[in-house]
């Protein structure tokens, strides 16, 4: 069991699937409703990143929520999978699978709207989606932070664990606000020649410390499922 094995990984998927993929669809429904009525008097959502967020955070916090309850945490610690092939699907899940399915719900959303608007309105308007391009990246670095954070949380605490745990997040994040904001009063105090070189080393900078972070708790959620594995 210790070498990873993608015949069982292909298993824990196929399990997932069969047991959610109604709450998935259902989810997926609301998100595209929401952002087609929310859209139908302007270019874009104005709460897409609110509603993608907390969903992003529920779902991200059930991954390991079974732990929380007996009957279901002994049904999955005795699934014949190891503590990596298990952390794997669950990471894919909750970083990717959920966020392309999420975001493509909204896309959807905001797209049909147009359609709407013409029935409507009488004339088409092709609906941006302004949440998607604007820092791309830097937004999804954040998701996989957040999602990291909440995954390691669903396996460390026992109750209360998405409570907890975006206490713990807030708390986190004030901190790194507070660490950037000192970065840059010093930088615009003893730098005043900012070229574009520098900040482009800098975004750089603050790629790899987000996704060295990112790892980081996804080692921490590795453990601590092994610890209670054992």
């Amino acid at each position: 069991m210790k070498n990873i094995s993608f015949y069982r990984i292909g298993l824990l998927f196929k399990r997932y699937f069969c047991e959610n993929w109604k709450k998935d669809v259902i989810v997926a429904a609301i998100i595209f409703a929401v952002e087609m009525l929310t859209s139908l008097n302007q270019g874009a959502s104005a709460i897409s990143w609110a509603v993608l967020f907390v969903f992003f955070i529920l779902y991200s916090g059930r991954i390991f929520g079974m732990l929380g309850k007996p009957q279901k945490a002994i049904n999955y610690l005795m699934l014949p999978a190891s503590s990596g092939e298990k952390l794997t699907v669950n990471i894919i899940l909750s970083h990717f699978y959920y966020p392309v399915l999420l975001i493509l719900a909204s896309c959807l959303g905001i797209w049909a709207s147009s359609f709407f608007c013409y029935y409507i309105y009488g004339e088409f308007e092709f609906k941006t989606i302004n949440y998607v391009f604007t820092r791309g990246w830097y937004v999804y670095l954040f998701l996989l932070l957040s999602n990291a954070i909440m995954m390691f949380g669903s396996v460390y605490f026992r109750k209360a664990a998405v409570i907890k745990t975006l206490l713990c997040e807030a708390a986190f994040c004030m901190l790194y606000v507070l660490v950037i904001a000192v970065i840059f009063f010093k930088i615009c105090n003893y730098d005043t020649d900012l070229t574009i070189d520098k900040i482009d080393s800098t975004n750089l900078i603050l790629s790899i410390y987000l996704l060295c972070i990112t790892a980081f708790f996804w080692v921490l959620s590795y453990f601590r499922l092994k610890e209670t594995e054992a």
